[in-house]
């Protein structure tokens, strides 16, 4: 980021108070010293998403969506950051910075536009070729495949019919090559001298961002080749990120404003997508083939508490599916799963047994453990001991991961009713799954350093916290605290660089220079709540003798190690002596 960006966005930080900027969406209540509202980005009865005047920042402690106020807009109004800036100066009339001023902004902003305007004109183009060629291939695919012209309409589907037309059209619409190289719709042969339709004679299924502009495609050829994948998608672009795009997350969106929206059906295909569409069931969207992220569910979150998955059925799918859940339940999502066995996809369901049936199945959706815990029961014979004792290790670490203390208890009747085993044997092994999930990934560490390198943790986060709220002016004092290689040192040199210049630095900046996940170590850090004056000096001297302390004895442990490999007995004298001084030195901190 240029030092003009840097300038302007800390101007901007300093003109909008946030909790002017969240009481223009939310109801907000003073209480304590927070303010407090219930969360945007999830569904909640009891207020837990506070807005701290102190700081410049808003933590929900109920989803963990926290930020500045740019990271609140972006969210809020589904925007990149940049473009979160803009509105920001649109919402309070603050001028933005010139070009001049701000290169870098105004470079990405009129390349972010230019890419829109080309795959504008490139969608118009293949949507009109289904009028120009009704008898090609691709428009035939469509019929076959009974998608109406409601749907083409809504989805802006197209068809490219060879590879030279789009790159003609193109520049006769007043665009370069390099528009349209960086924009991806076409491609460049290996001599350098020609231009091809990236998308050449496959239908077209255009992607949408949030707010229904294009952003990339996805090609599906008709033709049954080795040279011609059956579907080629836009790679990463500026305006294209295939981690946080879903299909059909616009109209769903939609729905949500018009609080018509309470559960969300995630699909497989763009066709299983718009077939259920086409059967009015709107609050679909598709996966578009590949694995489900973390950013994608934290999209879906903000919508909806309740997901159906109907993955496709084959062998792929199945593996999908499980994935799915692993990833929709980490950020607390409600996952119930359907499994058709009578069709592949939703698309194949519904043309052969109608919108009824489909809605049916829909309905009868299990909760994620049931279905993997039934699932899972069918690829072992519960007859044979061995198979019987994988399956029930495979399905408590299940029970373990996603299920809370009251539904463990559930899930064990249902195992024990197919393994036939003592419950109580059951909740002794899930007891101790349960233990192994809560300790450390190296096992060999002992009890009580575990606890120590805890309290070490804690107290850098507390003196870290001090140092960033300026309840300490000597925080240079501390340098040697923090040398590591982990987030905490990174945060006190960027925290330590500003106050070093007398930067008027704002807790909420470091949203936008560290990536502050729920209930992380920063996240500890920036949410640190201090107790009262007095008791807080206490415990901060503490903290700063148990560090000292820690320190030493780490290097205290290091010389003895180089005095039992030290090749002369003076060396190991030289060693001797300075474990004899360190251990004065802790010994002389109480």
């Amino acid at each position: 980021m240029s030092s003009s960006n840097s300038a302007f966005l800390d101007e901007l930080r300093s003109k909008i108070d946030i909790v002017n900027l969240a009481s223009r969406y939310l109801t907000l209540t003073k209480r304590g010293g927070n303010y407090w509202a219930c969360c945007p980005f999830h569904t909640e009865k009891t207020p837990s998403f506070a807005v701290r005047e102190n700081g410049q920042f808003f933590k929900c402690f109920g989803c963990g969506e926290s930020g500045n106020i740019f990271n609140f807009v972006m969210k809020m109004e589904n925007l990149d950051f940049w473009s979160s800036v803009e509105f920001l100066c649109k919402m309070y009339n603050i001028q933005p910075p010139t070009q001049q001023e701000n290169e870098q902004l105004a470079a990405q902003k009129k390349e972010r536009e230019l890419m829109y305007n080309v795959l504008k004109h490139t969608t118009e183009f293949y949507h009109n070729n289904l009028i120009n060629y009704p008898n090609s291939p691709q428009a035939q695919y469509l019929k076959q495949r009974k998608i109406n012209a409601e749907m083409i309409d809504k989805f802006k589907i197209g068809v490219s019919v060879n590879f030279d037309d789009l790159p003609l059209y193109l520049k006769k619409q007043g665009f370069s090559t390099q528009d349209m190289l960086t924009s991806g719709v076409v491609g460049l042969s290996d001599d350098g001298q020609r231009l091809y339709d990236f998308y050449g004679k496959r239908v077209i299924f255009p992607i949408f961002n949030g707010f229904g502009d294009v952003v990339g495609y996805s090609g599906r050829s008709v033709e049954v080749s080795p040279d011609h994948t059956k579907y080629k998608n836009t790679n990463q672009t500026a305006i294209f990120n295939k981690s946080e795009i879903l299909f059909g997350y616009n109209f769903v969106r939609d729905l949500k404003k018009e609080k018509l929206l309470d559960t969300i059906i995630i699909v497989e295909g763009h066709i299983d997508v718009i077939s259920c569409h086409q059967v009015g069931l709107t609050n679909t969207i598709g996966c578009m083939g590949t694995a489900l992220t973390q950013q994608h569910a934290r999209k879906i979150k903000q919508l909806v508490d309740n997901v159906i998955v109907c993955l496709d059925g084959d062998s792929a799918g199945e593996n999908a599916t499980y994935k799915a859940i692993e990833t929709l339940k980490s950020v607390d999502l409600n996952v119930k799963v359907v499994r058709l066995n009578k069709a592949k996809d939703p698309d194949e369901y519904i043309n052969k047994f109608g919108k009824d049936a489909f809605v049916e199945e829909l309905s009868n959706a299990i909760d994620c453990v049931d279905f993997i815990l039934t699932d899972k029961a069918k690829k072992y014979d519960l007859d044979v001991n061995s198979q019987k004792t994988r399956y029930v290790e495979e399905a408590l670490n299940y029970i373990a991961k996603f299920s809370s203390p009251t539904e463990q208890e559930i899930y064990l009747k249902m195992v024990q009713q197919m393994v036939k085993i003592p419950l109580d044997s059951l909740r002794r092994q899930l007891m101790q799954i349960n233990s192994n999930h809560s300790k450390p990934a190296n096992e060999e560490v002992e009890t009580n350093e575990i606890v120590s390198n805890k309290n070490i943790l804690d107290s850098k986060i507390m003196l870290l916290a001090a140092i960033i709220y300026k309840k300490l002016k000597n925080f240079e004092d501390f340098s040697g605290f923090f040398n590591a290689d982990d987030e905490l040192s990174s945060l006190y040199k960027f925290v330590a660089e500003k106050l070093k210049e007398n930067q008027n630095f704002a807790v909420s900046s470091l949203f936008d220079q560290f990536d502050i996940k729920n209930n992380s170590t920063l996240d500890k850090v920036i949410n640190y709540v201090f107790p009262s004056d007095e008791i807080f000096n206490v415990q901060l001297q503490d903290a700063i003798k148990q560090i000292n302390k820690y320190q030493l004895k780490q290097e205290w442990e290091q010389v003895k190690q180089q005095m039992i490999s030290a090749p002369t007995q003076q060396q190991q004298y030289e060693y001797l002596t300075k474990l004899q001084e360190l251990t004065k030195r802790i010994n002389e901190i109480k």
